[in-house]
């Protein structure tokens, strides 16, 4: 199905001033596109000015439109990157991001040009981010540029002051995209601090289209994201599959675990009343679900149901093997495109849970989710930005609550062990994902 939706190869270029957020909606669009299965690669042109020229003579004077060999060097930079895109779209990607400010007119007109001679028939869309925000521009800097490698041996104060000034250099020559400079013809998407108000021109495709739904979702609001599957099952200790079994005697000895932890996730008022806490229609995750007291009651969601094993519900692994021995190995082969007979495979299963990402991205409040292993897999593979093809393979244990706090060049986890039967085990383990 790919394929025949990605029929003309696609480039999504970014515009805007620097600490617009041009760089995190291109990761979001990368993150978003690869989970749905495309070869998608993002280009950042800063990248490439690091690697070719350093970071040390980069200070805000190198990006002054005024200085030529400055000029020059940022131009070669822009087309190495767009070399290395086309390159990538030649030998079988799918989609690429051009990240970069790409603020002129004539800097459109070249990439434009070099895309049309080097792929012929192509869909390219441009994306500008405008920000009239200064609180907005201000945190961005803050939290993200002076921590950038173009400010590693700076101190913050001074980084700060010199980002500003970068973005004053820009200022003089920035051509906001518009149908009257780029032409009636020009495909572009602009949105306005953040996801305010969203304008588009000759948007058509499928992807595009697609990709418009996305962006209108995303936000820059703090909030924590948890996981949790629902407490062991009786089916767990057997390896069954499916079915809506009960809670086994360690599940129930685990809900007072769960409903402490997020009693005291409640009381450092990191969740509350404006609390989203999602669980699925079986018994197993809604049993779990009731035991969290945040102020909210859970609510049941079809979309969040387990993978349909379809023919083999209830059934343990060694009986899948037994009874279907062709389907068991072409599932050891191919876990993520492999469908139960009358089932569902993880390709499926991501597409089922799409809605629910949008959901979740929308959300500015805490977002608790309690599930089952494989469709945890998928939104957990979402927002750390996992490869498609490692999703079934992510550990998601019993007895433990992962928690995501969304930041805009990475997110921060943690794991929480709440095991009934391992409790000596680290409470907690953090890295950057």
């Amino acid at each position: 199905m790919e394929a025949f939706i990605t029929d003309k190869k696609i480039v999504f270029a970014m515009v805007g001033l620097p600490a617009r957020g041009k760089t995190y909606i291109s990761q979001k669009i990368v993150c978003y596109l690869s989970w749905l299965g495309f070869k998608i690669r993002l280009f950042n042109i800063g990248s490439y000015r690091r690697q070719n020229y350093g970071t040390k003579e980069c200070t805000a004077e190198f990006f002054n439109p005024e200085n030529e060999q400055a000029l020059e060097a940022r131009k070669e930079c822009a087309k190495l990157a767009l070399r290395d895109l086309v390159g990538f779209l030649k030998d079988g990607g799918d989609i690429a991001v051009y990240d970069g400010t790409n603020t002129t007119q004539d800097r459109r007109k070249m990439v434009a040009e070099h895309l049309q001679s080097e792929l012929g028939s192509h869909s390219l869309v441009w994306i500008e981010s405008i920000c009239t925000d200064q609180n907005i521009i201000d945190n961005n800097i803050r939290a993200t540029k002076v921590s950038s490698p173009d400010y590693k041996e700076i101190d913050k104060e001074t980084a700060i002051s010199d980002f500003k000034r970068r973005i004053d250099q820009y200022s003089k020559i920035y051509q906001e995209l518009s149908t009257d400079l780029d032409g009636e013809e020009t495909s572009f998407i602009k949105l306005y601090n953040v996801t305010n108000k969203v304008i588009m021109n000759q948007i058509t495709g499928y992807i595009e289209s697609k990709l418009v739904s996305f962006l209108m979702n995303l936000h820059i609001t703090p909030r924590s994201i948890y996981f949790a599957r629902h407490g062991e099952s009786v089916y767990n200790p057997d390896d069954r599959v499916g079915g809506d079994p009960d809670l086994s005697e360690r599940g129930y000895a685990y809900l007072p675990r769960l409903r402490a932890f997020f009693n005291e996730e409640l009381r450092a008022g990191r969740v509350g009343q404006t609390t989203k806490l999602l669980t699925s229609t079986l018994k197993r995750a809604i049993l779990t679900a009731n035991a969290i007291e945040v102020g909210v009651k859970p609510v049941s969601l079809k979309v969040l149901d387990e993978l349909d094993a379809g023919v083999c519900n209830d059934l343990n692994y060694d009986q899948i093997a037994n009874i279907y021995p062709q389907q068991f190995q072409a599932r050891l082969k191919d876990k993520l495109n492999f469908r139960y007979p009358m089932g569902e495979s993880y390709k499926d299963l991501i597409q089922r849970v799409e809605p629910l990402i949008f959901a979740i991205e929308r959300s500015k409040d805490p977002v608790i989710v309690v599930g089952h292993r494989a469709v945890l897999r998928c939104i957990y593979g979402y927002f750390t930005r996992q490869q498609v093809e490692d999703v079934p393979h992510i550990d998601i244990p019993l007895s433990t609550v992962i928690k995501i706090d969304p930041k805009a060049y990475h997110n921060h986890e943690e794991r929480f062990n709440l095991d009934v039967e391992n409790p000596d085990q680290p409470e907690s383990a953090q890295e950057n994902v």
